[in-house]
Parts: C-alpha cells; structure tokens; sequence
C-alpha cells in the first residue's frame, strides 16, 4: 500500500505541471510527439496556430538544440547528423513593451527593435557556436574574413574566440536594455541595420565546413506578445530571410494580428510564404485522443518503478449511462410520481410493459407528454414506444440527452453528470493542459475519498473535478489580460444565459449552446463586439468555429461562437457543439456592461425568464447575478 501510495503522490505530482515552464528538466523526458511534428521541421517558415495549453511551448522548445539533445540522451555524436539547429525564444512581454511611448516616434522605435532584435537573434547563434564546440571537442572553421564582417554590423571589439564575441554581445543586450528606460536623455549612438547582422552570422557559421548545409531555426514562442509595429518587424525578416535560417512562429489564435511587411502592400500569405498548422485542426477528436492517452501515459510509466507499464486511463474514468443518470438524478418524490402518471396512463393490456420499461424511459416519456400537451398525451407517448415507432425511438435519442438539465432545475447538489473518458476529452477541445487539469483533480479528489488512485473515479468525483476546474479558470482568466475582467463578466453572462436555456428545454430548441453574431448598422457597437470577441478567443473563454447556415439576410458574420467546454460543468449545459441562439452585438456588449439586464433580454429573446435559484457552484457569484 506504502508503494502504490508513493506512485499516486508522483503521479499527481506529475499531472500537476501541466506547463511546460514548470517541467523544467523533466519536459524532454515527458515529451510526446504530435502527428504535425515532422511538418514543423520543414526548411521553410512555420506558424503554430494553437490557445494556451494545446502545446506550442513544449513543441517548439522540443526542436531546439537542447531539446534534441535531450532526445538523444546527451549523444554527442548525433549533433553531426542533424539538419537543423533550433534556436528558442520566448518573447517576454516586460521587455517588447519597453519599446513604445510618447518619447520616441514609431519609426524611431522600430529602428531600436529591429537593433534589440539584431542583439537577442545573434546572441543565440553565439551561444549555438560555443555550446556545439563544447560538445563536439572541434573549433569552429571560421574564417577571419566573415567574422570581421559581422563584427563590423555590431561594431564589435572583440577579435578572438567565439565566447569573447558572445560575452560581449550579451553585454551589448544588457547596455541597450538599460538605455531604453532613459531614451530621451541618452539615446542610443549606434543602431545596426535590421537583420543585417544576423544575416552575416548565421552565414559566417553556415559556411564553415562543419555546419555546411544545415540551417538555424528561430523558434518564436508568444509571438502574440508583440506590440502590433513588432509584428510588422518580425514578417518582414520571415519574408525575406535568406536560406541560412527561417523561423518558426508559436501563437494563439488571433493573436498574429498584423500580417503586413513593412511594407504596408506586402502580406504574409499561405502557403506561399509560410506554413500553417493549426493544432486544433491537426488534433481531431479521434488523433487527440490517441496523442492525449499518450501523453498521460508517458506521465504514469515515470511514476512506476520497474518495466514500463500503461494505465487504463479511458477505464478510470467509467462513463454513466443516460439511463442510470435519469434515476440518480430523479428523487424518490419524483420517482413515485413519474411511475404513478405512467401506469394510471397505460391502457390494461399495456400496464405491465409499460411499467417494465427502464425508469428513464419512463421520465422521458412523462416529460415529453407533460412539455407537448398541445400535440400528445402520455398515453398516446407510451403506445407509440411499445409499438417500437421510429418517430418516438427518434425523440428520445434526439432529446433525452437535453432532458437531463431539466430534472433537477432549482435543486441542490449536482444538476447534471459530466463523467466519462469520452467527455473528459470532449470538455478539453483539443486543449492538453486542460486534460491534465481534469485528470489530476479527479485523482486527487478521489484519493481524498477513496485513498486508492488508480481505481474507477466515480461519476459525481469526475462531475466535482470538471466544476473545480472549470471555476478554477474562470477565476483566473481576470488576470490573463488587460480585458480579463471584461472577458470574465462576459463568461459569468454567457454561462448563466446558456445554464438557463439548458435547464428550460422543454417546447424549445434543444441544447442550445452557441451563438451567431449579427452584424449590426452602428459601426461603433459592431467594433467593440468583434474585439470582445477576438480577446475572448484568445483567452479561451470563447471558441469559434465555421459558421454554418445564416439565420437571416442580415447574418453576414463568418463564425459561430461558443463557450470553451471546459466551463460547461460548472455552468451546468451541454459541452456538446450542438444547436446556436442568435445574438446583436448590443446583447453581447450589455452582458458586459449591464449584466443583469443583458442577461434578462438575451433570455426574453429566446422565451425564457431568468432563474433565481443558482447552482451549488455559482452561488460565490450571487453578487454579480443579484
């Protein structure tokens, strides 16, 4: 017991770095490979399009040297045999936005980026060349006059080993670093060309016999970090990088907000000047879930001491039958009432079948005789099921998943399960720090209850873990950005309107959990809600897919927005992608700005009135919803 226990302690552990800063020196021993890996090591630029948590740090840092290093166990005689070397950066907000303000113009701020830039880039090379002379035991071939030429992009005094030039470019960084915060009193005197020395260096080593024919790889992670004219910076040394290097872009979505050169004619476009792969496309549901089991799966195997063993984790994680969710739902007051309306409806020769059939038949067709009255009775509900009818066998796979939210509105406790591997998955959307996050609160909660990890995870720990972690999320999400309270006041508005619809489905639309924007005729209104919109992706509040049919002519939008899954447990609706409500940029805004009021009309739009008894989970919120 003392050895499974130690396991279960690792484990969670383990499950509890679910960002790759954190690993520090365990990220390469963790690291699984993405089918879109080998596309990434093409030698032509790449964007990794993908939210936080889908991967694109751990990625990019495992094309680096190190992390290849690190996959060749420390083999010093692989580092020949490589095509490319990989030089990760990850883009430090503290230091990008020291590069703005009213003291210097933008082209005068552009050229002391393009410069900084010059510096980071060619301090990586730098450091490159010394790390691979280490290794290897072999100097570097380089000759005297491509060196002197790229000392003299950097007016470099420096005459002697590639250390001294790295120790004094590193130097260079911190001089220029320290003279921005004092521009206006002490400009800097010297500014290289852009790209110009970087240019000359990755040539310099390139052409040394022992790097002929490989190239660098500038591995740009954040790349949405950057203030709109760096972007613009960063597209024209992608465009026009010669072949010695290329670079290869991680950012979320939206986050590349400028896809102009300097040039303002001249656009980055794919596939002709860059790849594209969007993880979120590369992971379906099916490829997420063999990379997601993966992924855990290496995790466990560092847990356990001896041969490598997997854990079922798809067999943890058991998922509830709809039916048995009907009956644990039900109460027993609700129970005997559904039993007593189904036998007084049957006529004589049907009682004992109809009295037969699983309770949650019983509660659907109640439920559906009780929201139709107007159409059908429950006697006419039953007939029709016993007699095996399509249209009733068609009902209920159609709405009885919707009928769940329903049975305990205004109850407290859990109002709907969210248990199984499958809908684990599902709540993720493609997002692997969030799988983690699901599976290491599980356990822990589990562990608390049951002191033995590795056994099946009962459906209300796995409904409690979904709802911790999605409250955990949301009350980080304030922080994530200078719009985080707007994008959390906007979630708490969107979550409750979508939390009501889902406990209020009968004689509607069923599982309506997305929305459509509708362009309006105030430009102004129309602006905000887009950028609302665009943060709110980014963030991962929201996620957005194609948009299908248009509800009307004025429907002109290109996507249909949801909700990110991960927040359906504790909003308590359908993680589904299923049916959309429509809403104007004005609904969408007052969510904001008005809570209440924007709440009242979304639902009043939709045939519904708001609920005053809150959810278990959301009554922290009771303020914000009063």
């Amino acid at each position: 017991m003392t050895s499974q226990n130690e396991s279960i302690d690792k484990l969670s552990t383990v499950l509890g770095l679910y960002k790759a800063e954190w690993l520090r020196e365990k990220l390469f021993d963790l690291f699984t490979v993405p089918g879109y890996f080998d596309e990434l090591k093409m030698n032509r630029p790449c964007v990794l399009i993908g939210g936080r948590g889908t991967g694109k740090t751990t990625v990019l840092q495992g094309l680096s040297y190190q992390g290849q290093f690190a996959f060749a166990k420390s083999d010093k005689n692989v580092i020949d045999t490589w095509q490319f070397f990989g030089l990760y950066h990850r883009v430090n907000t503290n230091r990008v936005t020291a590069f703005r303000g009213p003291e210097q113009t933008e082209d005068r701020w552009r050229a002391c980026f393009a410069h900084y830039l010059n510096l980071l880039f060619c301090t990586q090379l730098l450091e490159f060349a010394c790390w691979y002379e280490l290794q290897t035991g072999r100097e570097l071939s380089l000759s005297p006059t491509d060196l002197a030429a790229f000392r003299a992009t950097l007016k470099l005094q420096s005459n002697g080993r590639l250390a001294d030039l790295a120790q004094e470019v590193r130097l260079q960084v911190l001089v220029f670093e320290a003279s921005i915060n004092s521009i206006v009193d002490t400009p800097p005197e010297f500014l290289s060309m852009q790209g110009a020395p970087v240019d000359a260096l990755s040539a310099a080593l390139l052409s040394t016999k022992e790097l002929a024919g490989k190239q660098f790889f500038f591995l740009i992670d954040e790349f949405e970090n950057y203030e709109d004219y760096q972007q613009r910076i960063l597209n024209t040394i992608i465009k026009h990088a010669p072949s010695a290097y290329t670079f290869k872009v991680g950012v979320r979505e939206l986050g590349w907000r400028e896809r102009s050169t300097l040039n303002e004619n001249e656009q980055l476009t794919s596939p002709a000047d860059y790849a594209r792969i969007s993880i979120s496309e590369r992971l379906t549901d099916s490829r997420f879930k063999s990379f997601a089991e993966e992924v855990l799966s290496v995790r466990y195997q560092g847990t356990v001491d001896g041969p490598a063993v997997g854990a079922d984790f798809p067999s943890l994680f058991p998922k509830l039958d709809e039916l048995d969710e009907a009956a644990r739902l039900i109460d027993k007051a609700q129970e005997n009432k559904v039993r007593k309306a189904v036998e007084e409806a049957s006529s004589p020769e049907q009682r004992e079948a109809a009295k037969a059939l699983p309770f949650g038949v019983q509660y659907f067709l109640d439920y559906w005789a009780n929201s139709h009255t107007e159409t059908t009775t429950l006697s006419a509900e039953i007939d029709a099921w016993l007699k095996d009818t399509k249209s009733s066998k068609d009902r209920f796979n159609n709405h009885f998943h919707a009928s769940l939210f329903a049975i305990r509105k205004g109850k407290r406790g859990i109002r709907k399960y969210y248990s199984g591997w499958d809908v684990y998955l599902a709540l993720c959307e493609g997002n692997i720090r969030y799988l983690l996050e699901l599976v290491h609160s599980a356990l822990l909660l589990h562990t608390e209850e049951e002191g033995a990890a590795l056994s099946p995870i009962s459906a209300e720990v796995q409904t409690q873990a979904a709802q911790a972690v999605g409250r955990k999320n949301l009350s980080e999400l304030e922080g994530l950005s200078v719009d985080g309270a707007r994008l959390t006041k906007l979630l708490l508005s969107l979550g409750r309107v979508f939390g009501v619809l889902a406990e209020s489905p009968a004689g509607h639309t069923s599982e309506a959990n997305q929305f459509h924007l509708r362009e309006e005729q105030a430009p102004d209104s129309d602006g905000r809600a887009m950028e609302l919109l665009k943060h709110s992706v980014m963030h991962l509040a929201l996620v957005r897919y194609a948009g299908s049919k248009l509800l009307d002519e004025r429907d002109t939008k290109a996507y249909d927005y949801m909700i990110h899954p991960i927040f359906a447990p504790f909003f308590v609706f359908s993680h589904r992608k299923k049916r959309k409500i429509l809403l104007s940029s004005a609904n969408l805004l007052s969510l904001v700005d008005r809570p209440r009021e924007g709440i009242d009309a979304v639902l009043k739009l939709n045939h519904r009135e708001s609920e005053a008894d809150l959810p278990d989970q959301l009554q922290l919120f009771g303020d914000f919803y009063a």
